[in-house]
């Protein structure tokens, strides 16, 4: 039988596993790799070789597999600057615990999720509990989602599992049908209400955290295009939210920006962005897009493709990507010194 402890306690292979299977990303700013690619990727913001990258890997699972402490961990740091000769931005004793703590919490809520989601483990505990940290200065919303009982299945889980942002040391813990009853409660909670006006970053959840580790972790993805930096993220969840009904007609995003020899083609100034407006989404949603294409494709549609001339402003761009053909319907918009160019369809023709 299973029992919430030995749902909790068993070693902690799966939180190791989840961090020896990331790769190692160079990167130059923190909004290189956003949301859930966290999950595959492991990235320290700055650090631009990856040998860098490798050498804090290694020490934040030694932290995860021999139990070593931030002290522990900020004499390792030194040690890693100084063989790479890293300069790194802010001071050392916030990046060293940011480093630290949000590695170790988001390896330690993958390897959990990975316990809570196995079959008897899920059939024994149905629901989760959202437990708010004791922190001193706690975000109130995660002091309002404290207790709060979720059915292990609410989508809610894909966006608010802990941690919710940095320094959120917030919880899961499985409940049970009779646990469930022992409380007071009838049923699961309703989950919270996450939306915010004029924005699509999810309410009480810090940019980049807006995903659950260890469902990213497990899924496995499929060859093609796949949304990673911040820009990217971010049209992925103006699509979202556009299919939800979220975004009025006429609201955009940017999707690309044309360099010389589209621009050319298309007699715009390079530089010129690539609009998505939120009712193109709507009218092409029978065509599968995934948000991940619209978020990737556009922006490498835009440069170094091929563009066909349709007239009256229309042009088609396309270029091979990974095996595929892509193609780009768009619009070029002319209003007195302005002008706009408007993506109106993209379609998909699989390689052979």
């Amino acid at each position: 039988m299973v029992t919430t402890a030995s749902a909790l306690d068993q070693p902690f292979d799966e939180a190791i596993a989840y961090l020896r299977e990331k790769a190692s990303v160079p990167t130059r700013s923190w909004r290189d790799v956003w949301d859930a690619a966290h999950s595959k990727m492991f990235m320290v913001a700055g650090a631009n070789s990856v040998a860098l990258v490798d050498d804090f890997k290694a020490a934040i699972a030694k932290a995860l597999e021999q139990g070593t402490t931030l002290e522990d961990f900020q004499k390792e740091f030194d040690q890693i600057v100084k063989r790479n000769g890293w300069s790194y931005k802010g001071e050392r004793g916030w990046r060293t615990r940011t480093i630290f703590e949000t590695n170790l919490r988001t390896a330690q809520a993958a390897g959990r999720y990975a316990q809570l989601t196995e079959p008897d483990t899920l059939e024994a505990f149905p629901g989760w509990q959202y437990n708010h940290s004791g922190a001193i200065h706690p975000r109130q919303e995660h002091k309002d989602w404290n207790g709060r009982v979720l059915a292990a299945t609410d989508p809610a889980w894909k966006v608010m599992f802990p941690p919710n942002g940095f320094g959120c040391g917030c919880f899961v813990t499985p409940v049970s049908m009779p646990a469930l009853r022992r409380m007071g409660k009838r049923g699961f909670d309703r989950a919270p209400d996450l939306d915010q006006l004029g924005t699509d970053q999810p309410r009480g959840v810090d940019p980049s955290f807006a995903y659950n580790p260890g469902e990213a972790w497990l899924r496995q993805t499929m060859p093609g295009p796949k949304a990673v930096t911040a820009d990217e993220a971010n049209v992925v969840h103006f699509v979202a939210a556009s299919l939800r009904g979220k975004w009025p007609e006429g609201s955009w995003t940017v999707v690309g920006v044309h360099g010389d020899d589209v621009a050319g083609a298309l007699g715009v100034e390079a530089g010129t962005e690539l609009r998505l407006l939120a009712d193109v989404i709507r009218t092409n949603a029978a065509e599968e897009i995934s948000a991940d294409a619209y978020a990737t494709i556009p922006r490498r549609l835009a440069r170094k493709a091929k563009v066909e001339d349709r007239g009256d402003g229309s042009f088609q761009i396309s270029k091979t990507i990974d095996g595929d053909e892509w193609r780009a319907s768009v619009r070029v918009e002319r209003d007195g010194n302005r002008t706009r160019v408007l993506l109106d369809k993209l379609t998909r023709e699989a390689g052979r």
